[in-house]
């Protein structure tokens, strides 16, 4: 277990339990996203930097999707075209979503310890190199290659970064707000396939 998991253990035995843990985590995000002090969420207009995690309200340039998450939580990688490429974290199951930042984190430790010892700004942390092709083939190993999604930087609206310090507060949110659907149905739709 790397610094993802032990810190959302930590973080669930202080609170009494992991929903309270969540509940903090949720309060902790609004607090810091609305202020100017705190640096480790940044609000930003910028576009993704790889490796860094988005939180943002996003609105698809037609209604006539059958579905998509207005506030979608992005783990980004690598750009592609005009668009944002990034892994919603939001559409993973719980103990995926978990693994994936813990792994990731332990993979990235010392680009993230000189990221965080330059700056705990979010947004002036150095960029990860997490590529389309690595991401994918880790998300098929677990089913889940569907939460990598394209986003059109024109759509998004207050978007925050988030430092990769607080990697766990940020999987322990629940911000996930479909529209059309609902997660089971979308794990149902990609499974079949």
């Amino acid at each position: 277990m790397g610094y993802v998991k032990d810190r959302i253990k930590e973080l669930s035995r202080t609170a009494g339990s992991k929903k309270r843990a969540r509940k903090n985590a949720e309060t902790w995000f609004a607090e810091s996203s609305a202020s100017r002090k705190i640096v480790e969420v940044k609000a930003t207009r910028s576009r993704f930097q790889s490796g860094k995690i988005y939180v943002f309200d996003y609105s698809p340039m037609t209604e006539n999707l059958p579905w998509y998450d207005e506030k979608p939580v992005v783990l980004a990688l690598e750009g592609v075209e005009d668009n944002d490429l990034g892994v919603n974290l939001n559409l993973l199951p719980i103990s995926v979503k978990e693994q994936l930042l813990d792994d990731l984190y332990t993979r990235m430790g010392g680009p993230i310890k000189s990221a965080y010892n330059i700056s705990y700004d979010a947004e002036r942390q150095r960029s990860l190199r997490v590529t389309y092709d690595g991401m994918k083939a880790y998300l098929e190993s677990t089913g889940c290659s569907f939460a990598i999604r394209r986003y059109n930087p024109g759509r998004k609206t207050r978007q925050s970064v988030v430092s990769y310090l607080k990697w766990p507060e940020i999987a322990l949110c629940d911000f996930i707000s479909l529209n059309g659907t609902t997660i089971t149905q979308i794990r149902q739709m990609f499974s079949k396939q």
